[in-house]
């Protein structure tokens, strides 16, 4: 028989999200939240609730996708301890110092290269962090400005062009219709469909180059651009980087420098991507949306990582820059390099397991049920979706829960087929602010690994951006709702009040911390 937690669902996620802004303790914080969801669980019974903890963290280890990604997670430490060891990194550095001379050139091409990269936001993540991280460390920009711009790329990008997620989106949606009764609109036309209504990752990767190109940072952003401008340190004293190359590895091998060391590796591990990608989803008569909905992209990313490493060794031994002893060595080290990460992310999904064994999903989608108008359902979508990403830390899952949810509302309210699949784009908006949000969510962490970058300051330093594009995203909404006003009005519309915005904020916040503009 199925528990009716009530609210008590919300409280190991509120646990371990107090937890992080109150200890800046990530791993602690995870652990001490699904504690409490075990306590809860075992009726207070702390032996059962110990037993309860270990049993759902096995389970997630166990999980053969979380697998996968642990050991893409691992595969990916020791590959940026070759290209790092080798003079990758350096040759980089190098080379960047000739085409980019300054700061904001470096932001603005971090932003251009998470907007080509669309492929899946892990690789993402991994590529835009290992090309730009050493990159930011001689231009002077801090950590936190890296992991927001991988974060605020990543996910966003990945919902608009061809990859896993348009895959996994389209399904979502074709299980909305279904659940719908509508047959004249296909799943794929429905994501067509949804597109102009997904307004928060529109406005989020836009946001990004606004507040690069104005510079007018604001909130704890503009308080660690100050420091690194004044001082020079790209992070915080006291920081904990969830990914620090140049103190766990030591200096690189100077003796051959060369940026194939750094390009061969990331390219392999994108094309044999591309190729796991097609391989694990490939099938007779089958479109290019079809095979990406029946792939399995954490094999598809495992191969690629495992890939990447085998290239840096290959280099390593071809060029005769390590011997076979020093390769070993390498990789290992940069196995280490990934153990705290994989802690955090084994504990993030072992909590979003709590959180379903708990059903808090849907009991926030029964608290916020009930009479109201179809004016307000988009608004009412997209705030639901923030809040159950925020409290598990999946985008994903939250779009499982909600597609199926909103499009039959809204067709059941509108008797209109394509204002229903637009909602798709409202769910997807509410799924992705959550998640970017949410100091438990995989990808979040993943911007904080592979930018380098403490994870609670890449939290902290993001939320205030998070917020200000999702509000003007809510209002669109509301907009939406009331007005009956298209996308095509709502885009720039927003886009114009996300110019204006941050220049009143930059005032406010220079105010509050001193700094002189």
């Amino acid at each position: 028989m199925e528990v009716d937690y009530g609210i008590l669902a919300i409280i190991p996620p509120l646990v371990a999200i107090l937890l992080c802004f109150l200890t800046k303790r990530v791993l602690f914080s995870l652990i001490m939240g699904i504690f409490a969801g075990g306590l809860i669980i075992a009726t207070g019974n702390p032996f059962a609730a110990f037993e309860y903890t270990l049993g759902s963290t096995v389970g997630s280890i166990t999980d053969s996708w979380n697998a996968n990604l642990l050991l893409f997670n691992l595969l990916m430490g020791a590959g940026v301890a070759l290209i790092w060891s080798l003079g990758g990194s350096l040759a980089l550095t190098n080379w960047a110092k000739k085409k980019i001379k300054n700061r904001n050139q470096a932001s603005i091409g971090a932003w251009l290269l998470g907007i080509i990269v669309f492929i899946n936001d892990y690789i993402n993540a991994a590529i835009v962090g290992n090309v730009f991280r050493d990159i930011f460390d001689t231009e002077k920009v801090s950590k936190e400005r890296l992991s927001y711009i991988v974060d605020s790329t990543a996910a966003p990008v990945a919902t608009f062009f061809i990859s896993d997620w348009i895959a996994f989106q389209i399904g979502m949606i074709q299980t909305g219709l279904d659940q719908a009764g509508i047959t004249e609109v296909s799943a794929f036309e429905g994501y067509l469909r949804g597109i102009p209504m997904n307004l928060y990752c529109i406005f989020a990767v836009v946001f990004v180059g606004i507040i690069i190109i104005s510079k007018k940072d604001f909130g704890p952003m503009l308080k660690a651009e100050h420091r690194v401008q004044t001082t020079g340190k790209t992070y915080r004293d006291g920081a904990n980087p969830m990914l620090d190359v140049a103190d766990e590895l030591g200096e690189a091998k100077p003796d051959k420098p060369m940026l194939l060391t750094f390009i061969l590796p990331l390219i392999t591990l994108i094309l044999v991507a591309l190729f796991g990608f097609w391989w694990t989803g490939k099938g007779p008569d089958k479109n290019l949306m079809a095979i990406l909905g029946d792939s399995d992209p954490a094999v598809a990313l495992l191969w690629g990582a495992a890939a990447m490493t085998i290239t840096g060794a290959a280099i390593a031994l071809i060029f005769r820059i390590m011997n076979v002893a020093e390769v070993m060595d390498t990789i290992i080290r940069g196995l280490k390099l990934m153990l705290l990460a994989c802690a955090i992310l084994v504990s993030a999904w072992t909590l979003g397991s709590v959180t379903g064994d708990m059903n808090l999903a849907a009991y926030l989608t029964k608290v916020v049920g009930g009479a109201i108008p179809f004016s307000l359902v988009p608004l009412i979508i997209f705030v639901l979706g923030c809040v159950i990403a925020f409290a598990t830390g999946t985008s994903w899952g939250t779009m499982t829960i909600m597609t199926p949810i909103a499009i039959p509302l809204a067709y059941s309210m509108t008797g209109d087929p394509i204002v229903a699949v637009m909602m798709s784009g409202v769910v997807f908006s509410g799924a992705i602010f959550g998640d970017h949000c949410s100091p438990i969510s995989d990808t979040t962490v993943l911007s904080s690994i592979f930018s380098g970058a403490d994870h609670m300051d890449h939290v902290a330093t993001q939320i205030p951006y998070a917020l200000t594009v999702a509000s003007v995203a809510a209002v669109m909404f509301l907009l939406y709702g009331v007005a009956k006003i298209t996308p095509a009005i709502l885009i720039p519309l927003g886009l114009i009040l996300l110019v204006f915005i941050p220049r009143v904020l930059h005032r406010i916040s220079a105010k509050k911390y001193a700094i002189k503009v």
